[in-house]
């Protein structure tokens, strides 16, 4: 079992459809996690096992399995000590349940966040930012601090890395700055690749109507992504 989780340092930099992209496209059977504590109460169980989180499962529209998160953030702080079950429960769901990999979308993340548990036991933590100044300075100083912040018991990180989305037309050169500038801040943090500001293909995951999504620029770059962060999460095995 994989867990790869998506977050973000500021805005509204697309975290959501990330990870929504990535569920769709992942190569094994996937949950898509929303535990972004700004915003179900899943999260919120304690004592919570393995196959409640299957339980909880709602099927997307193209069949993406989803559980859905919590109703605001005053819920994020009452659950508490819920976010660790749910952290053990996610590292156990290949213990006598369906072999299932699980992509979460974590919303924004500080060092003070409640559900730093959930992070530190992923096997990718993914960082999405957008190629602009602002973003990538927040981003910055985010990532400084979350170094210390992922650290694992064991001393260990999970892996760290990037996805800059951009304008494919204006802001090619600015992302590749951003990434250079991000990975700048230590040899821990990997470079995952682009993802294209594309409010058309965006539009399937959120409800919309898109003709032949699968030609969406959105979803032609998503396939590389998802390639790479298959293999950073081990999870490149056949389904």
């Amino acid at each position: 079992m994989s867990v790869v989780t998506f977050l973000s340092a500021k805005g509204s930099p697309g975290v959501t459809t990330t990870a929504a992209l990535t569920a769709a496209l992942w190569p094994r059977s996937v949950v898509l996690l929303e535990a972004d504590p700004a915003g179900g109460d899943l999260a919120a169980r304690r004592g919570l096992r393995p196959a409640q989180i299957l339980q909880h499962t709602q099927t997307l529209a193209g069949g993406t399995r989803a559980v859905v998160g919590l109703g605001s953030s005053e819920q994020a702080l009452a659950a508490g000590a819920g976010w660790g079950a749910l952290a053990r429960a996610a590292g156990e769901l290949d213990r006598g349940t369906e072999p299932v990999d699980l992509v979460v979308d974590a919303g924004r993340v500080e060092a003070g966040s409640v559900h730093l548990d959930l992070l530190r036991a992923s096997d990718v933590v993914v960082l999405v930012v957008r190629a602009q100044t602002a973003a990538v300075l927040h981003a910055r100083e985010r990532l400084r601090v979350l170094g210390g912040a992922l650290r694992r018991a064991d001393g260990l990180l999970p892996r760290v890395g990037l996805v800059v989305v951009a304008d494919a037309r204006r802001e090619a050169r600015d992302a590749d700055q951003a990434a250079e500038i991000l990975t700048g801040v230590g040899p821990w943090i990997d470079d995952l690749g682009r993802l294209p500001w594309d409010p058309a293909g965006a539009a399937v995951f959120c409800g919309g109507r898109t003709s032949r999504p699968e030609r969406t620029a959105l979803v032609r770059a998503g396939r590389g992504l998802v390639a790479e962060l298959s293999l950073a999460a081990g999870a490149e095995r056949a389904a």
